[in-house]
């Protein structure tokens, strides 16, 4: 039997900040959204149908780029608050303007 997973999609506009830790000195990254303000999730790069590296890669790109992206994500509650755990990651064409 094999189990299949429903993800939900959904169109976002990244958010990357790198920071340092405080306790240990560390590079650490933090990847958010905001949907429907003033909610904002935590977005979780989740191992499955792409890369971790790849999905923050095209989040980060994204993010400074001011791009939306569609995702592919299950939502789930952190002790930091909502989170969005993603699996896959497809930038939107920027619509031009005429």
């Amino acid at each position: 039997i094999t189990m299949q997973v429903q993800f939900n999609k959904r169109t976002i506009t990244p958010i990357a900040n790198k920071y340092q830790d405080k306790k240990t000195g560390e590079d650490k990254l933090s990847l958010k959204t905001t949907v429907l303000s003033p909610v904002q999730y935590s977005l979780k790069p989740t191992p499955g149908m792409m890369p971790v590296e790849q999905i923050q890669a095209v989040l980060i790109e994204c993010a400074e780029n001011s791009q939306e992206v569609e995702i592919e994500f299950t939502e789930s509650q952190s002790k930091f608050g909502p989170q969005m755990q993603i699996y896959s990651v497809k930038p939107v064409p920027k619509k031009t303007g005429a």
